[in-house]
């Protein structure tokens, strides 16, 4: 999304562009307003940096594309168990974005940083979504693609976690209950 976003609103110019480009964004953990402020340095931009940084979370959420074959996995497993989703962001950007993917009537419920006030790595957030389910933490499936903001706040509450690999994982954490190559192979791992 981050790259579709930039065609369309940067002077990205090749690899090396592109390169600084993902890694300032830092896969959404900087603060918007420094990776506004990174963005008008480098492409001199004339746009204010706290402008951009307002616009960007909705402008990204319009780039967002779904990986295949996952809405029809959600789809399945949300008539066997109880889903939702736990994310950091704006509620407007990320329900944007579940819209976009199709998701947003297929989960139970959605726990979302910038309308409780708690962000992903705090555990509070996990807790809530725990507290909905129902269920003991080793009953429950956390599903992330961050092993420090995703996978190891959930497996501190208990949680097994079924992570999707991106980059390499950091040797000082504990490894992921499970791997997973893509959202669509969850299905293996919750063989029900």
């Amino acid at each position: 999304a981050v790259r579709r976003w930039a065609a369309v609103t940067l002077p990205v110019q090749g690899e090396a562009d592109e390169r600084w480009l993902l890694e300032c964004d830092a896969r959404g953990r900087r603060a918007r307003i420094d990776f506004a402020t990174d963005l008008v340095a480098r492409f001199e931009l004339t746009t204010r940096a706290e402008v951009i940084a307002s616009a960007f979370p909705l402008q990204l959420a319009s780039h967002v594309e779904r990986e295949a074959g996952v809405r029809e996995q959600i789809a399945r497993l949300a008539i066997q168990t109880h889903v939702a989703i736990v994310t950091n962001g704006s509620g407007a950007a990320q329900r944007m974005k579940l819209r976009r993917l199709g998701l947003d009537q297929l989960v139970h419920a959605v726990f979302i940083s910038g309308e409780l006030g708690i962000a992903k790595p705090a555990p509070e957030i996990f807790q809530r979504a725990l507290a909905w389910s129902g269920q003991a933490a080793a009953d429950c499936l956390f599903v992330g693609d961050d092993p420090v903001n995703d996978m190891a706040p959930a497996a501190a509450l208990g949680l097994a976690t079924a992570w999707r690999e991106r980059d390499a994982w950091p040797s000082e954490l504990a490894p992921p209950t499970h791997r997973l190559s893509s959202i669509a192979a969850l299905e293996q791992v919750c063989a029900w």
